[in-house]
């Protein structure tokens, strides 16, 4: 894990093109700190970059529901529910990173892209790794396997 990113100021994304699906270095790690998010544009698609705590996510910038930018929303540990326990499992229990969209609250993994709110809504993922410094941005984009796991019930 490394360190990472600036939050959005709402100005345009940094633009990116990869060539022949290598990485591409989209920030200095000092330029995007714990806490922060960075709206990039590789390939003509924005992508929405997270430090949480030392750890780089990407994924799609746009929620599934009204495309809401989700460089913007609040990153949150979420208690879910695993399937093979069910929906009855006590908050706590199991917890996933997530990004909540600002416009109407939904919830997305930032690891997998798998929507919380609705399963059938996940985003895109990039991989991200760190190397001499830069943050690096695959070009392969990914897609949550499955539906997600479900938001468990308040205790």
């Amino acid at each position: 894990m490394c360190p990472a990113a600036r939050p959005s100021s709402g100005i345009s994304p940094r633009r990116y093109r990869s060539v022949n699906d290598q990485k591409v270095p989209v920030a200095r790690e000092q330029e995007v700190p714990p806490g922060a998010s960075r709206l990039l544009n590789v390939d003509g698609k924005e992508v929405a970059l997270f430090n949480v705590e030392g750890r780089y996510y990407a994924i799609g910038n746009k929620c599934s529901h009204r495309s809401g930018p989700l460089v913007r929303g609040r990153v949150e540990t979420v208690p879910v529910a695993p399937p093979e326990v069910g929906p009855g499992l006590p908050a706590g229990q199991a917890t996933v990173v997530a990004v909540r969209c600002p416009v109407h609250g939904w919830l997305f993994d930032l690891s997998t892209g798998a929507c919380l709110t609705r399963p059938s809504a996940s985003i895109p993922t990039y991989p991200v790794t760190c190397e001499d410094g830069q943050v690096c941005l695959g070009s392969q984009q990914g897609q949550a396997a499955g539906p997600s796991m479900p938001v468990a019930p308040s205790a």
